[in-house]
């Protein structure tokens, strides 16, 4: 099959302490490959939080002409 080729623009993902309301959370561990938990904490409050799936922050890829 041939190669398909398109432009993207790398969007970046951050995810606002629900704690605080102001810093952003980052990833302070690996995935549980089990639950699939990581766990994330607050720059600024030190506040702890489990996501599922999802590590912050992140950085996707879109297309040009895609909303999102």
């Amino acid at each position: 099959m041939p190669e398909l080729k398109r432009e993207v623009k790398p969007v970046e993902i951050n995810y606002v302490c629900d704690a605080c309301g102001q810093g952003m959370m980052s990833a302070c561990s690996t995935m549980d490959p089990k639950t699939g938990d990581i766990e994330h904490r607050c720059l600024i409050c030190d506040h702890q939080q489990v996501f599922k799936w999802r590590s912050y922050p992140r950085v996707e890829h879109h297309g040009l002409e895609e909303k999102f």
